[in-house]
């Protein structure tokens, strides 16, 4: 499998969080913009989930990263609780494709919830925002 250096966050890993996770990513790459992939957002605390869903009209938008290595998803993946077992992890980290700002589609590694969602609040418009 070709080795991927571009990662796509939409939660606290993105721009203006201040966590130990969010600056060791603004260290260890480099920043690409803005884009979006298919599917729905949803809020589990102070942290959202995200669903993949090719065939979805809702997007859910965030941050396209190129890493400078793969070293630091050891790491994001602790922060994001993804597990050998996959199916008992809180995310599970998978290739998606993701539509950047000038509208070309990158192949990326995202995080996304691997746990029910019928009792989350359903954040319409895509974006996770930042809370004061």
């Amino acid at each position: 499998m070709e080795k991927l250096y571009n990662l796509f966050t939409y939660g606290t890993l993105m721009q203006g969080y201040d966590n130990p996770y969010a600056r060791k990513l603004r260290l260890s790459s480099s920043y690409i913009g803005k884009g979006y992939f298919n599917g729905k957002l949803f809020r589990v605390e102070w942290y959202p989930g995200a669903l993949y869903e090719p065939d979805a009209p809702a997007h859910v938008h965030g941050e396209i990263y190129q890493l400078h290595s793969l070293e630091i998803l050891k790491e994001l993946d602790e922060y994001e609780d993804v597990l050998e077992d996959e199916a008992a992890g809180l995310y599970v980290r998978k290739v998606v494709p993701v539509r950047d700002g000038q509208g070309v589609v990158r192949d990326c590694w995202v995080y996304l919830y691997n746990q029910p969602v019928s009792d989350l609040p359903l954040i319409d418009d895509g974006y996770f925002k930042i809370r004061p």
